[in-house]
């Protein structure tokens, strides 16, 4: 069964009721790119593979305080993959934030890594990102130039980073039991050949800017356009492209209910993540360059 919001926006991810949809792909690039830190301060240990009894599940981002964040549909769970290590989740319930499609789970030890900071400037959200993830890549049958692409199974997932451009927001989607506030992307050719979409697996994945200097998540990855799937179809379309959308890490940096006595990373000296929910209308952000029409 696969999930849809007005016909365009469907759950990206595997989750009980759902059909998959697809992770990372690159405008140019094949599976072997990509496979390795970007350098630059960007928080490439920080994500992680989240995984069943099965195999590879989703994606998730590592706050701090063995506390990792990922979005609410991936599951079931049974331990996180960092690095080359898994790592149990301890006996304590999932986190929700809010009415949100992210959760907190958090691990039984603690994994050594440091700590990431969440964006809580909604002027902040727009312009050029890192993609980071852990969606498959593309069948042995698909090469490199051909379009649509052709997914790879779960042997294919790993790692990968790519680039992309925030160049709208949306509040309150429903999709799938959750109500979120989302920031867009488009897969158009406009970054380059390291352009990324995400794909099966990438739920929970990092969309990481440069702040001030800082490298801050900004979203974490939730949706598709296109019947649950991502095409990277070299055929771009404003109206018909291929739309990744990301929950907006600002829109729950104030509100009632702070997620309780939960240091996420610990100590902290400001909010880094609240549960509170943003309500705007429908807007875009201000970008460089033009959408192609």
């Amino acid at each position: 069964m696969r999930v849809f919001l007005v016909s365009v926006v469907t759950v990206l991810g595997v989750w009980w009721g759902a059909a998959p949809a697809q992770a990372i792909v690159f405008f140019s690039q094949g599976n072997d790119a990509n496979l390795t830190n970007p350098g630059n301060g960007v928080p490439w240990e920080n994500v992680v593979q989240m995984r069943s009894g099965s195999g590879p599940i989703g994606t998730g981002v590592y706050l701090g305080n063995r506390y990792v964040l990922t979005a609410g549909h991936v599951g079931p769970l049974t331990s996180v993959k960092v690095g080359f290590l898994d790592y149990q989740l301890d006996a304590s319930a999932p986190v929700s934030i809010g009415t949100a499609d992210m959760k907190l789970v958090r691990l039984a030890s603690d994994p050594g890594l440091g700590t990431v900071r969440l964006n809580t400037s909604s002027a902040s959200d727009g312009g050029s990102a890192y993609l980071v993830g852990y969606g498959v890549g593309r069948a042995p049958s698909s090469l490199v130039g051909t379009s649509p692409v052709t997914w790879g199974d779960s042997s294919t997932a790993t790692k990968r980073w790519g680039t992309n451009f925030v160049d709208g927001a949306i509040s309150r989607v429903q999709v799938a039991g959750y109500t979120s506030d989302l920031l867009r992307t488009q897969f158009n050719s406009n970054s380059g050949v390291n352009e990324a979409a995400l794909t099966i697996y990438d739920s929970g994945s990092a969309l990481f800017r440069q702040i001030g200097g800082e490298w801050f998540l900004v979203g974490l990855g939730a949706y598709v356009q296109n019947s649950g799937y991502s095409l990277a179809s070299a055929d771009f379309n404003s109206r018909e492209s291929d739309d990744s959308y990301f929950i907006r890490m600002s829109s729950y940096s104030e509100g009632p209910h702070q997620i309780a006595a939960v240091g996420v990373p610990e100590p902290s000296s400001h909010k880094l993540l609240l549960a509170g929910l943003a309500v705007a209308a429908i807007f875009f952000l201000r970008r460089s360059q033009s959408i192609r029409s």
